[in-house]
């Protein structure tokens, strides 16, 4: 209890602190300007033995700590070590300038900052979360930010010291004139007629590319950077797939939209990727079954270190018990439509529409083919593939879905195999791309797209020619992936909470995604197995953050590119009516 208690009173007092830090970084910022402190008590006491020339250049060095203080207080509240440590050096340098200032340790402003620094140094242990990369987004907006902050700064900088200049009169004066200064470095637009006028006229320019300087590396950091990691870390994770990638979506491990963690004692990578602070994992983890123990410790270690909460989607049952047994919850999140190839034919009641729907397109002449890309490429075949996909994209209501799905690859196909329809006039109408998984003992259908005007049975054709193909191969399983929410109540298990709310979405918001024709359209197959799914989360409980990860992970366009289009489509219908 009193060890909780410490806990939570050590909380509030970083806390306060990183606030501190906060009105430091503002406080920077405002003595970093060139007021008449001699009209205001406080200050003028502070500045009393500062001449106008020193204040001129530390001002410059105070605009940088202010700003680099505000930018770091949120990443030190998510406790990161690289904030923690440039916010030490920032709030030391910031100390002695203001020591520098006031010929006396003993004023306001460096107590209230060695306050801050001994709250930090003693809180050390909990400043231990790597930092979370940069998005090429996030980066330009701050590159923004920092340089319109650097305009606006010298703009009332040399609107208040315009005594000092000629060709400052109004406002907008200074901010055209602080434009060219510091873009074109024009001098000229501001003849400086002291001294005084003369230091800040260098020391903005300074400032200014500093700022500039910074600004490009953060911009390039997450373009340049991360695809190079991103390459050398695929070639690892694709031979760690082959070997041990039993889970259906374990070759979507090799795409760019993935992260990767892998084990430091232990040999095995998981592939996941960031939403705020959730880490969603796509399948199960990539190891060998003796090294997963000490792997996922690894992997949990790591999460509570960076504070993460963690998903896996689409589970198998093989690590199911090694989850549970370390803390992780785990909850049936649909079923994958499996087929065992050597059972698997065009017989029976089941597969009655399906059987019709091929027939109509063996009717039609239609052909299907197998593309193999590493043996020879054909580019006729493969802008085909990409004119069927771009139209098949158009037509859909909602953005394409990603991370869980895989892209077509015909750029990198590696272990990829790519089956498509044509017609007697040559002309592709469809294509299925299939990718392998448990050692290519199956191979999932990832990925199935066709024209808008493709005649019926053209992708039931497809689908049916590559498993026969592969079942003659000796390939085990055929797979069409997962139906989410499907089939959730198990036999013997307690129903959770969490599945009732899962019920209640494939039952009541099938507007929103087609839970319901998902299930129906995979189902007409004929399946010989339905394989469940789970859903495995740390902490116990799903919390509204971890669900909104879960959508914005599979489409960055979020919940609101689901709402949109059936929003338009009731304003379409309403329109109607009332003409």
């Amino acid at each position: 209890m009193k060890k909780e208690k410490f806990g939570i009173i050590k909380i509030l007092v970083q806390n306060l602190a990183i606030l501190m830090i906060v009105f430091s970084g503002i406080a920077n910022i405002v003595l970093s300007m060139p007021y008449r402190f001699d009209e205001l008590s406080f200050f003028g006491n502070y500045y009393s033995k500062i001449n106008t020339e020193t204040m001129a250049i530390h001002g410059a060095l105070k605009s940088i700590i202010g700003f680099i203080l505000l930018t770091l207080s949120y990443r030190l509240y998510k406790r990161m070590k690289s904030a923690w440590i440039i916010t030490l050096v920032t709030i030391g340098i910031s100390a002695t300038l203001h020591i520098v200032n006031s010929y006396t340790i003993f004023n306001f402003f460096t107590m209230f900052e060695i306050f801050i620094i001994l709250v930090l140094g003693f809180s050390y242990k909990d400043f231990t979360r790597s930092s979370d990369p940069l998005s090429t987004k996030n980066a330009i907006m701050l590159a923004l930010l920092s340089i319109v902050f650097v305009v606006i700064n010298t703009a009332i900088r040399l609107f208040q010291l315009r005594a000092n200049y000629n060709g400052v009169v109004y406002f907008w004066d200074s901010i055209v004139n602080s434009i060219k200064l510091l873009f074109l470095m024009d001098t000229s637009v501001i003849k400086a007629t002291t001294n005084l006028g003369k230091i800040y006229v260098d020391a903005s320019i300074g400032l200014n590319w500093v700022f500039i300087i910074s600004a490009l590396l953060l911009v390039l950091k997450p373009i340049v950077y991360n695809p190079i990691i991103s390459s050398k870390d695929r070639k690892k994770v694709l031979e760690l797939v082959n070997n041990y990638g039993q889970n259906p979506m374990s070759y979507l491990a090799i795409e760019k939209d993935k992260k990767y963690f892998f084990g430091n004692l232990s040999e095995g990578v998981i592939a996941y990727g960031l939403v705020k602070d959730v880490m969603v994992c796509c399948g199960d983890m990539i190891c060998a079954e003796e090294e997963a123990p000490l792997f996922i410790k690894e992997f949990m270690s790591f999460c509570k270190r960076n504070k993460y909460s963690v998903i896996f989607i689409n589970v198998t049952d093989k690590f199911l018990s090694l989850y549970n047994d370390l803390g992780f919850q785990s909850v049936k999140y649909g079923e994958d439509a499996t087929f065992k190839l050597s059972e698997y034919n065009l017989a029976g009641g089941k597969i009655a529409k399906v059987r019709a729907a091929i027939n109509h397109a063996n009717k039609a002449g239609i052909l299907v083919s197998e593309y193999k890309p590493l043996e020879h490429k054909d580019m006729k075949i493969e802008n085909e593939i990409n004119e069927v996909s771009n139209e098949w994209l158009k037509s859909k209501k909602s953005g394409e879905l990603s991370f869980m799905l895989g892209g077509v690859g015909l750029e990198e196909p590696l272990g990829r195999r790519y089956f498509f329809a044509k017609d007697a006039n040559d002309k592709i109408l469809g294509f299925v791309v299939f990718v392998p998984y448990d050692a290519n003992k199956g191979y999932l259908a990832d990925i199935t797209r066709r024209r808008n005007d493709a005649p019926q049975g053209v992708l039931e054709k497809i689908i049916y020619d590559a498993f026969m193909i592969m079942k003659e191969e000796g390939v085990v399983w055929g797979n069409m992936g997962l139906v989410p929410l499907a089939n959730l109540r198990e036999e013997n298990e307690k129903v959770k909470t969490v599945t009732l709310l899962f019920e209640f979405i494939y039952e009541n918001l099938n507007n929103f995604y087609g839970f319901k024709p998902l299930y129906k359209a995979k189902e007409k197959y004929a399946p010989t197995h339905w394989v469940p799914r789970y859903l495995v989360y740390n902490p116990k409980l799903i919390t509204p953050q971890m669900a909104y990860a879960i959508v914005k992970i599979q489409n960055p366009k979020g919940i609101k590119d689901y709402i949109l289009p059936i929003m338009n489509q009731k304003s379409f219908i309403k329109r109607k009516t009332t003409e």
